[in-house]
């Protein structure tokens, strides 16, 4: 028989970065039992605390022990191992960004000020007291929340586990919204960027220039247009699928698979990157093998702005980036006439009232959509008025044969139905 220590001790390294001490026991029947935290940082200091434990008689925990906060976050929000995440991914499309983002909540906000509490003595109160501490140190409202709902998520699946009986976050509210106002670009700031001499507002960067004239008639996300290929580039649409971003060439954030129309002014634009990097990426500086930088996406659209006379001071007050191109689309679509369902369809946007009816649009069908892109490129209204720009449909689609083309039926609009 094979002769034991009363115990062994290993090291951990836990979420928060720190390296602790645990320890194995063994019971009557030579089985291995553990791993407890000694939440020590020394082997020393876990020896001596083990050996204590030996002498009470409470080296192997009762079937009361609780595990700390630290100890129960063990291995969670790791995107291989968590078992949570293994749980969540049989019934939903998660990405690895999501489990990122919960990581990086556990380790930066959660493990400093709940590590060590057991879990069953984490109450509503501590909660609030760590709300004000947040607020003390001037974190926004809407980034609290975001914390607050990781550790809601692992204390709502701790009473699944039976860990703990009820959880303490039940009960507590969110904080009010305090998101930063975003003042979108223009009208006649777009005009300035999109419609004069671009080489020199863009510095004759054509890449940069494309890419943010594509997410302005668009709403796409900055890593979507990085992603869009040569071969989804169409006669009067995009085919939007895929996005590029620290984690590859994947699918859109949220799995969308879309026709996007465009104005013939734009397509040109696009065709003659396409003419430059065929199949593979069409904002890419080595012939389609990969996509620039986003971070050079951002530089260059500042560089553009200063260049319209828009200072650094107020880019930064306005809060001008990428992804305010979305709010600046949806708001123009949504001026221009169409109904709250063809703007999420073009912007892709979700609700609790939208669909999949809406998620699958023919290019032909949006001649408002086209309509509003055409206006905002032509500076004299021209087109508007004579109807051209409109683009008639021609029947059969091309490119993707096997996207089922719908057509929305009459809907009247809820007066009570708000513009989101």
């Amino acid at each position: 028989m094979k002769i034991h220590n009363d115990f062994t001790l290993y090291w951990r390294v836990i979420p928060s970065g720190k390296r602790v001490v645990y320890y194995y026991a063994y019971d009557e029947h030579d089985k291995r039992l553990g791993g407890w935290s000694t939440g020590e940082t020394t082997m020393t200091a876990a020896r001596i605390k083990c050996n204590r434990l030996l002498k009470e008689g409470k080296l192997i925990p009762n079937s009361d022990y609780m595990p700390t906060f630290a100890e129960y976050a063990q291995g969670w929000w790791e995107w291989e191992t968590c078992a949570y995440l293994k749980k969540r991914r049989k019934r939903h499309n998660l990405t690895q960004a999501y489990a990122d983002n919960n990581r990086k909540n556990l380790k930066n906000q959660l493990l400093p000020y709940f590590g060590d509490m057991p879990m069953n003595k984490i109450s509503r109160d501590d909660i609030e007291a760590w709300f004000d501490k947040l607020i003390e140190e001037d974190y926004q409202n809407t980034s609290i929340n975001g914390y607050f709902g990781t550790l809601k998520t692992m204390m709502i699946e701790a009473v699944t586990r039976k860990i703990i009986s009820v959880t303490p976050t039940e009960k507590v509210e969110k904080l009010v919204n305090d998101r930063r106002e975003i003042k979108i670009i223009t009208p006649e700031e777009f005009k300035k960027l999109f419609v004069g001499d671009w080489k020199r507002v863009w510095d004759n960067d054509r890449i940069s220039y494309t890419a943010n004239k594509l997410a302005a008639l668009t709403g796409m996300r900055a890593s979507e247009v990085l992603g869009l290929k040569g071969g989804f580039v169409y006669a009067d649409h995009i085919y939007l699928c895929k996005q590029y971003d620290e984690y590859g060439y994947r699918d859109t954030k949220t799995k969308d698979k879309t026709n996007v129309p465009l104005p013939d002014d734009m397509i040109k634009d696009l065709e003659e990157l396409k003419a430059m990097n065929g199949e593979g990426f069409v904002f890419s500086l080595d012939g389609g093998a990969a996509p620039v930088c986003r971070k050079t996406m951002y530089q260059d659209f500042h560089r553009a702005l200063r260049n319209i006379g828009i200072s650094d001071d107020e880019i930064s007050e306005r809060h001008l980036h990428l992804h305010g191109w979305r709010h600046f689309l949806n708001t123009e679509l949504l001026k221009g006439g169409l109904t709250i369902p063809q703007t999420q369809a073009v912007t892709r946007h979700k609700s609790d009232r939208m669909t999949e009816w809406y998620l699958h649009f023919n290019p032909e069908e949006f001649a408002q959509a086209r309509k509003v892109q055409d206006a905002l490129l032509d500076p004299t209204g021209k087109k508007e008025k004579d109807g051209k720009g409109v683009k008639a449909g021609t029947g059969e689609k091309p490119g993707r044969p096997d996207l089922k083309l719908v057509k929305l039926p009459e809907r009247k609009e809820s007066p009570a139905r708000k513009r989101a």
